[in-house]
């Protein structure tokens, strides 16, 4: 009993500070997209290695799918091919004046690289955050086909009937620690009845180690390493790389790295709920995925 009591008060107070939050942090009367799309399913490209196996094997299951990209994507030979419906950007850094320089400018390359690149219909998902900070938008060449839709990525916890009534409002999100995160919490807000992922390996912990001076390294694959690495020799190589507090030059120690990790599989079983609560089917489609929070399947078995 006095169990329940506990739980139910720290519920109480996630609530009040996640309303608290929303009240202070978000865009209140943020406009919602109204979309028009002749599929029900939608299909978000994640960053994994796996995804280069996807586009030699399985390139026909993006069919009569809204696609949905993320971060470096439109760098890639893809890009162009797949004409992604959405493009999702969740780091604040990316609008931010990043300290570390050559960060700086892989962000700048690749915002610049989405404007001068997409000649079809687009809309680009980015934090509330970069509209109060309109610096990165000098970089930026003029482009009507794409529209610029600004989400709130104020943390929203507690009791799941008030977060579910704030998520859906488009007021907040589970805390957005991975940027398919809001790729599907925008796909369940936009009534899409069957979402698959593709590329979410998150294989992360098998790429953590400690330095004999106790600095926290991982190395972070993704499948378009090759390519961006063809851009720019320095950055972007899976090599591994300290974890950064934000835009400081504060490294995380192995605690920190770990807890933003189990943020981000938190977040993903919050997503399922809320995902049956809208009556909404997320599959993941990706192999050896270590998120256990949607219901895996194989393309094979959904064809």
């Amino acid at each position: 009993m006095i169990i329940k009591i506990q739980l139910f008060i720290f519920q109480l107070i996630r609530s009040f500070l996640s309303i608290l939050k929303v009240i202070l942090l978000s865009d209140l009367f943020i406009k919602k997209i109204k979309i028009k799309s002749k599929c029900d399913e939608a299909l978000i490209l994640g960053n994994g290695p796996s995804l280069k196996k996807f586009f030699k094997k399985e390139i026909a299951f993006m069919e009569n799918k809204t696609i949905f990209a993320v971060n470096y994507f439109a760098r890639t030979s893809e890009y162009k091919k797949v004409k992604p419906e959405f493009y999702v950007i969740t780091s604040p850094e990316y609008f931010l004046k990043e300290r570390k320089e050559d960060f700086a400018n892989e962000r700048i390359i690749t915002l610049k690289t989405i404007f001068k690149q997409t000649f079809w219909p687009m809309v680009l998902i980015i934090p509330v955050i970069a509209k109060k900070n309109i610096h990165w938008q000098s970089h930026l060449v003029n482009n009507e086909m794409i529209h610029v839709h600004y989400m709130n990525t104020t943390p929203i916890e507690g009791f799941e009937n008030i977060s579910f009534h704030l998520i859906s409002r488009q007021l907040g999100m589970p805390r957005p620690h991975n940027v398919l995160i809001p790729s599907i919490l925008h796909a369940i807000n936009f009534d899409f009845k069957n979402i698959y992922l593709v590329g979410a390996d998150h294989s992360w912990l098998a790429e953590i180690f400690v330095s004999e001076s106790n600095e926290v390294f991982l190395s972070q694959k993704h499948y378009y390493d090759d390519q961006t690495e063809k851009q720019n020799h320095s950055v972007n190589k899976p090599i591994p790389k300290p974890m950064y507090h934000g835009i400081s030059k504060d490294q995380r120690k192995l605690h920190e790295v770990l807890e933003k990790f189990a943020i981000s599989f938190k977040s993903y079983w919050i997503l399922n709920a809320f995902a049956k609560y809208k009556n909404v089917k997320i599959w993941n489609c990706t192999e050896n995925s270590f998120i256990d929070a949607f219901e895996k399947t194989s393309i094979k078995d959904e064809k």
